[in-house]
């Protein structure tokens, strides 16, 4: 009872979030306070009307960004002249619109991560914990920073009756993150490995593919070595000159196409790997569509695990630059002091 209870739980979830993500895109609630004399927005709507206080719907991160995007477009009008288009300000706006553009795929991505992890959970798929563990964690993130906003609507409303709303807001929010960190860590044991399967195939696939080669493949000299060194960097430089250079002028100078050429070579990678996974991991026992939502679900876990490979290693990269840097100051502050002659701080 108490695991069925638990498995209706994890289905609902991705729902939830899937709705969060929906209202974020399109609907955002926004609490209005008339007694805030600090915003024209508590005074003035466009209606000559004065305001009531309360919860409202405005529009969501879509229709922020697109009108961001025509304010730039009115101040960057060349029929202006050119001292009516602040440079501060269009730098402001590029930068707000960047942040919009980020929140919005932030949104996509949690939306299609709700579904895929769903139907890795139904379908019963052996990377179900893995992306229901991801999702739990953006679930968790969100509880996380809602709480501050619930807390400071109500406080900023000035009456007490408002309390009978905030309080088991609270209460909910703090209870969906005590079940987000809850199933982190206990969603691994929801099914066992024999109940969850399907495409199995794909998690040993590098390993049965490395019982074909031959010893000498595997026993490899320094010469071999050095030969795939020099070629790793001949190939390298050649990508460089011939695709790497080109599309940066390319992004530099035509930015919309460049977008549409980075999105459609994406599509077609995404869909040459959805058709190797469904070569190699079909299931029988599920239908084509099925089959191919478990593919794209796979894939998702893929572009998920290269993000975090490449955000580890950027953090590696930037501790080991800040550590060589302080180690050199630390340098420099011991030759200071045995050599006081010496300014080597003008190094640094």
């Amino acid at each position: 009872m108490k695991s069925r209870i638990k498995l209706t739980i994890t289905y609902i979830i991705p729902f939830v979030l899937l709705l969060v993500s929906g209202f974020q895109l399109f609907l955002q609630p926004t609490f209005l306070n008339t007694n805030d004399t600090s915003t024209m927005e508590a005074l003035l709507d466009g209606t000559a009307r004065e305001p009531i206080s309360g919860f409202y719907f405005q529009g969501g991160a879509i229709s922020q960004m697109l009108l961001t995007e025509n304010i730039l477009k009115e101040i960057e009008d060349p029929s202006l002249p050119s001292d009516s288009q602040p440079e501060e300000i269009k730098n402001r706006l590029g930068r707000v619109l960047l942040g919009q553009r980020l929140q919005i795929f932030f949104y996509v991505f949690l939306a299609v991560l709700s579904l895929t992890s769903f139907l890795s959970l139904y379908f019963k798929a052996f990377f179900y914990a893995f992306l229901n563990r991801v999702l739990y964690f953006f679930g968790f993130i969100h509880g996380l920073f809602s709480m501050p906003n619930i807390a400071l609507a109500g406080a900023s409303s000035g009456k007490a009756e408002d309390l009978f709303w905030v309080i088991p807001s609270l209460f909910l929010a703090f209870a969906w993150i005590i079940g987000m960190v809850y199933l982190m860590f206990t969603i691994g044991k929801l099914f066992s490995k024999d109940d969850a399967d399907r495409f199995y195939s794909l998690k040993n696939l590098r390993e049965d593919e490395s019982e074909f080669r031959s010893e000498s493949n595997r026993n490899n000299s320094f010469a071999t070595a050095l030969l795939h060194f020099l070629g790793i960097v001949a190939l390298g430089t050649l990508i460089g000159n011939i695709v790497y250079i080109p599309l940066f002028v390319l992004q530099k100078n035509y930015s919309e196409p460049f977008g549409i050429l980075i999105a459609g070579a994406v599509i077609a990678v995404s869909a040459f790997y959805i058709r190797n996974y469904l070569k190699f991991g079909r299931s029988p026992e599920l239908s084509t569509y099925q089959n191919l939502a478990l593919g794209i679900s796979y894939l998702q876990v893929r572009f998920i695990r290269i993000a975090l490979m490449i955000l580890l290693v950027l953090i590696l990269v930037v501790v080991f630059i800040l550590f060589l840097f302080n180690l050199l100051t630390i340098n420099f502050g011991i030759l200071e002091s045995l050599f006081p002659s010496i300014d080597s701080r003008q190094n640094l």
